[in-house]
Formats: structure tokens, sequence, C-alpha cells
């Protein structure tokens, strides 16, 4: 199994209509009996605020038999009870911290964030394994090296619970990675050649929302470079072959439309582009963002639009994609693409108790207080990488490994936007077959 394009931000921000991810709600199920008590968890989904923000029931999904699947596969797959629990409490930690985030005050006049409470921050630590006093000393006083002397750089309490949902986002993202690892352990006879293979691909649909941000965008770029994909494959080869096979046709171009959009996404001084060096610009805000994003794209490329009002008054920007014009709000997107790592913090839980968190972070640098002697001066390794860089990298992996395949595809069709049996909504049904370009096909 091979990870691609995992959406780190769900974990932390859910729209109204959307549910985090299963295995949160899987856990509150109470199938495993102690998995509460070890978990420091309470009975109520809603005290736990990083997944309480959308929905938290699927009418099609009983939490409590998706558990009891996920408890028996763990056994399957050849995890020790030990490491099944590592999991189920690193799972756990990022729900406390999400509580964490709520808990700090600013202090005298440059606002210092301090923790009053430290209720949520003693369950986090414990999970964790690390020493709770350090821990939110070091969220609010991370250190930083200044020449040759270490000092510790005073934080607000936004910047002090962006720095916590970092660490949350990251334990997820690394635990899901060693997850994977352990399962292709288990399932991989490494005697064998690997000469044929059958990979499904599930992906995420267009996605327009009244408030569209980073995650929208993201998803909306995948999907232009897929159904570009599809149309090659189903469209254009399609055509050669009857050329091949001497019928009457006259070509019909089903691709370009779309390349015409992945090129202000990818071009030098495209969107994509742009976004990167603004993230890397110490002084850039959102403002200089889309100052610049308007004079390097506004009138240069036709897939660039000024954003619709209705319903996001305050959006920055307009992308016309094949489904549908999305208006953009580009606010905060730089923070979240340097998605910063506390590495105080990460040294601690890199010397802490809890194994299966000092194997996730086994290739972070931390925060060593001597510098590594066969280091020779280099930049830490994955250093300065930006979301997106990295977004774009696998999906160009994605895309080449697609490119080497025999492909075969299930469309599907969202019939209404309630998801209730039966229900038809006929135009809803015609914007898709449009958009995804079966109409023409047919035609």
């Amino acid at each position: 199994m091979v990870v691609y394009l995992l959406e780190k931000s769900r974990l932390t921000y859910q729209q109204p209509l959307e549910r985090c991810y299963h295995a949160f709600y899987n856990l509150m199920s109470d199938f495993v009996p102690d998995l509460k008590e070890k978990c420091l968890l309470t009975d109520n989904i809603l005290d736990y605020w990083f997944v309480s923000q959308g929905k938290l029931t699927v009418p099609s999904i009983d939490d409590k038999e998706d558990m009891m699947y996920a408890d028996e596969a763990f056994d399957i797959l050849g995890f020790t009870q030990d490491e099944k629990y590592d999991v189920f409490k690193n799972t756990a930690c990022m729900m406390h911290m999400g509580n964490m985030t709520k808990d700090f005050v600013p202090v005298g006049k440059e606002e210092q964030a301090e923790i009053k409470n430290e209720d949520n921050a003693v369950k986090v630590a414990a999970l964790a394994g690390i020493d709770c006093e350090w821990m939110i000393t070091y969220f609010c006083k991370p250190k930083l090296k200044v020449g040759t002397e270490w000092v510790n750089k005073g934080s607000t309490c936004a910047n002090a619970s962006n720095s916590v949902a970092g660490i949350a986002r990251a334990i997820y993202e690394r635990t899901f990675r060693l997850m994977v690892d352990k399962c292709n352990e288990t399932l991989i006879d490494p005697t064998m050649k690997k000469v044929h293979y059958i990979g499904v691909l599930d992906i995420a649909g267009f996605e327009i929302f009244d408030y569209n941000g980073f995650e929208q965008i993201c998803i909306n770029y995948v999907n232009e470079k897929l159904q570009q994909f599809f149309n090659s494959h189903m469209f254009t080869l399609e055509q050669e072959e009857y050329v091949r096979e001497g019928l009457d046709w006259a070509n019909v171009d089903f691709g370009m439309d779309l390349q015409k959009c992945i090129d202000m996404f990818e071009k030098p001084m495209g969107l994509l582009a742009v976004f990167e060096e603004e993230s890397l610009f110490p002084k850039a805000t959102d403002q200089t963002f889309c100052e610049k994003l308007h004079a390097n794209l506004l009138g240069k490329w036709p897939n660039f639009a000024k954003p619709n009002p209705r319903p996001d008054p305050d959006a920055h920007f307009a992308v016309i994609h094949y489904a549908a014009t999305v208006s953009y709000n580009l606010t905060a997107w730089l923070e979240k693409n340097k998605d910063p790592l506390n590495d105080t913090i990460v040294e601690m839980i890199k010397n802490g108790s809890n194994s299966l968190m000092i194997q996730c972070f086994a290739d972070h640098p931390g925060q060593p207080l001597e510098t590594p002697k066969d280091d020779g001066g280099r930049k830490k390794k994955g250093g300065g990488k930006t979301v997106s860089s990295y977004f774009k990298g696998q999906l160009d992996d994605l895309m080449t490994t697609l490119y080497k395949t025999e492909p075969h595809f299930i469309r599907c069709v969202v019939p209404n936007t309630h998801k209730e049996p039966g229900g038809v909504e006929s135009g809803l049904v015609m914007h898709q077959y449009q958009c995804n370009g079966v109409l023409a096909g047919i035609a």
C-alpha cells in the first residue's frame, strides 16, 4: 500500500457537513472495554473540539461495528497488543491536543501565552510519554538557537495553539504511515517479484462549498489532473483506436481545456509558484499574497478570475475549473502551507517513553543540543519543504504511476445533496455528467 495526499487539515478543522476521520468515532464506540480508560477519554465526543466541529454520525456507518473490524484487523495484520494500544493512544492524544489549543491565555503587556488549567495538558503529556511542565513551557516559549546561545522565544496564544495543532497533525500523519508500513511488512512477500499488480485509487470528488479554502484548492487541483487522465484514456486513446481501425471519425478534443487550468497552477510564476514564493518570504501576508496572485495571473490566464461575492463576500480570487467556477478565500494559507513543527517539543517526544511516537519522529532531526558531527553544516533533512510542494511532489509521483497502468474507471454520481436513499436531484446529476465528460462521450 502507498499513501498519497493524506488530507491532514481535516484533523483540526471540518466543514459543517463533514466528519473527521472515522477512527476517532470508532475509539468512542465502547467496543474495546478498557480503551477509553487507557486513552483518558470521556464518554462524550463533544468533549473533544478537534473532532466535533462538523457532523458526528453518518447514518450508513456503525462506529461500533467498524471498531470491531479494525480491532480484529490489527490482530490479523500482526500488530502486538502494545502496538495496537499505542496506535489508539496516539489517536486519542490528538483529541486531547485539540482541547489544549483552547487553554492558552494571554498574560502581561506582550500577551505571552500561558496555561492556567493544566487538565488537558496533563493528559497529552501522559499519552505522549513526556513531562507535562516542560511541555507547557516549550509550547509557550520554544527554544531557538541564536548564534551559539539557546534562548526561549515567547509566543502569543494563537502561535502556541497553532504549534499544538501542528504537532497533532504530525502525530496522526506519522502514525498513519507507520501503520501502513507495518501492514506492508505483513502483506508483502519480499521473495516474490513484482511483475503485475492491481492498484485501487479512491479519489475525493470535486469540492465547492460556501467557504472554499486551502483544502478545497488542493483537492480541486488533483481532480483537474485526474479528469485529464480520465479524458486521455477514455476519449483520446479510444479515438486513436478508431483511426487505426479505419473508422470514419472526426476527432473531438476533450483534454486541452483542462490543460490550460493545469498550466495556470504549474507553470513558472503560476499559482503554485507564487504560493511557494510567498510562503517562504518572511514578511509576506495574506494581502501581499493576494496582490501578487492578481498581478501575475489576472488577465494573463483565462482560468483565473475575480471572485464572486456570493456566497463568500470575503473570497479573494476565483478559478474556472472544468467542473465549475470556484471562489477561494486565502486567509491563513501561508501559515497552513508552512505547517511548522515545534522542534523543542519534537525533541522531547524523541526522548520520551511512548515507543510509537519515538518511531514516528525517528526521521525528524528534533533539536539536539549539539550539531551532529557528520552533518557537515548541511540543511536538516526535509527543512523548508512546504505542504504545497510536498503535495505536488506526491501528485506527480501518483500521475507517473497512473500513466504506466492500464486503467479502468468506476464513475460515481452523487444523486442528491442530503445523502437520502432514493432521492434524485436531476440538476445535480446532469451537472456531474457535464463535468466528467460523460455526455461528451455519449454524443
